[in-house]
């Protein structure tokens, strides 16, 4: 397909070329000028002066073509220079910010910190389930039970939370549980690691607008769906959570 390019399309030619195009058209109508001349039988124009009328539009031309050769270099030059400065910032950028060592110690950092959150989590849980064990081998009361309720002519059964306090905690009866309350209407509950890190890093690539690779294998859809069932759980525990002062330890 021809493509067809106007003048506005056109780069505005230099000054140098536009002075020597000039001379060119100037040449050429004096030329013509003459041969028209000779046609209409003026006998004052002499074959010198057609002769140099030609020589002077040659040498126009010559002027005007170094005139484009020159622009030409100039600017293949300019763009040599401007490729040298761009692939200069290139380098630059490449060695001086991106940086694998600076990745890998972040790297080394945020596994150490996850680490330390995991083994935090897992003290935590831990200390839960082996507590409420022991309540439970002393025949501490459920959280809740149920009680009669009268409604109207029927009579229901729901739940009711159990008074509970240090002296006289309640905990879940069935055996693997964890839950237990110190106070009531609070209950004590083990948070698990992986609702906590998937709940942290849904935040982080929310956050931070992580990209994932354009792969169909590679999705965040199954890490932002795992998080949703446990970040409102994870946050209250957060919110709630206050860290222990030198009196709360004694």
């Amino acid at each position: 397909m021809t493509t067809t390019t106007t003048t506005a399309d056109r780069p505005e030619p230099a000054p140098e070329i536009k002075q020597a195009e000039q001379e060119v058209a100037e040449a050429e109508q004096l030329l013509a000028a003459l041969e028209e001349r000779v046609r209409d039988g003026d006998e004052q124009v002499t074959a010198q002066q057609l002769t140099d009328a030609r020589e002077l539009g040659t040498f126009a031309k010559l002027r005007a073509e170094a005139a484009r050769r020159k622009a030409e270099r100039a600017a293949a030059k300019a763009a040599e220079t401007e490729r040298a400065r761009i692939t200069a910032d290139a380098v630059a950028l490449a060695e001086q910010t991106a940086d694998p060592a600076h990745v890998a110690t972040a790297y080394q950092q945020a596994r150490a910190a996850l680490a330390t959150l995991i083994d935090a989590v897992h003290t935590h849980d831990d200390a839960l389930a082996e507590a409420a064990a022991l309540l439970r081998h002393v025949g501490a009361p459920p959280l809740s039970r149920f009680v009669p309720v009268q409604r109207g002519e029927y009579t229901f059964s729901e739940p009711e939370r159990v008074p509970a306090s240090r002296t006289a905690p309640t905990v879940h009866q069935e055996r693997h549980s964890a839950a237990l309350s110190l106070k009531t209407g609070h209950t004590h509950n083990a948070i698990g690691t992986g609702p906590v890190l998937v709940t942290l890093l849904d935040e982080i690539a929310t956050t931070h607008n992580v990209r994932m690779p354009d792969r169909p294998g590679f999705t965040r859809a199954p890490l932002a769906d795992h998080a949703r069932r446990h970040r409102d759980t994870i946050r209250h525990f957060l919110n709630t959570a206050t860290p222990k002062t030198p009196k709360d330890t004694k």
